[in-house]
């Protein structure tokens, strides 16, 4: 079966934002933008040197419900910011035209804010192809890959699933719901090759 079949073949299919759909920049220092909204007190040592901005909304969870929110506010700002400069992957829109073609219903999966994602959909005037968003809109860091939340969240009862993800993360959170998974690696000459 080729990788189109798999496509068209089922009845969902849950792409990841960051790589299949969106090429995105580094997020720079997200996380020391996070840290001095928590830093009034001593930061334990793994929060203090994290690159991870979840592993600083996680910390601010626990301070906290007002101080999750404030950090979870902040975080959906800078990850709107980021997108802005997102590049969409090059085949993807023949991609989602294939599965909206066959039948197929696509959701994008992220952990990054549901805003900043609908933000790029619309952008990219992606939205009549992508009709479902499972992204984050709290700051529960439980719902964040590879917790498998966000993607047990998006599947439906009795319809036949497969998640497309260009990270160990991801991919790791979506097997962990239960779905079968198809690594994309970005870079490949074409959307499809990219698929294996």
């Amino acid at each position: 079966m080729t990788p189109w079949d798999l496509l068209t073949g089922r009845d969902h299919v849950l792409v990841a934002f960051d790589g299949p759909i969106a090429e995105l920049p580094s997020p720079g220092p997200m996380a020391d933008r996070l840290r001095v909204l928590v830093a009034e007190g001593k930061l334990p040592w793994s929060v203090k040197r994290t690159d991870d901005p979840f592993a600083v909304l996680a910390y601010a969870v626990q301070i906290g419900p007002g101080t999750g929110r404030a950090v979870h506010a902040q975080l959906s700002l800078l990850e709107t910011e980021l997108v802005a400069t997102a590049r969409l992957t090059s085949g993807v829109e023949a991609a989602l035209d294939l599965m909206a073609g066959a039948g197929t219903r696509v959701t994008v999966v992220s952990s990054l804010a549901a805003a900043a994602v609908r933000s790029f959909l619309v952008v990219h005037t992606l939205t009549d192809r992508v009709p479902r968003i499972a992204a984050r809109t709290d700051p529960d860091p439980a719902r964040l890959p590879p917790a498998p939340g966000l993607i047990t969240a998006a599947v439906e009862e009795r319809a036949t699933c497969l998640f497309i993800g260009s990270t160990r993360r991801d991919l790791a959170a979506a097997r962990a719901a239960g779905v079968e998974t198809l690594r994309f690696r970005p870079g490949a000459n074409s959307w499809l090759e990219g698929l294996g």
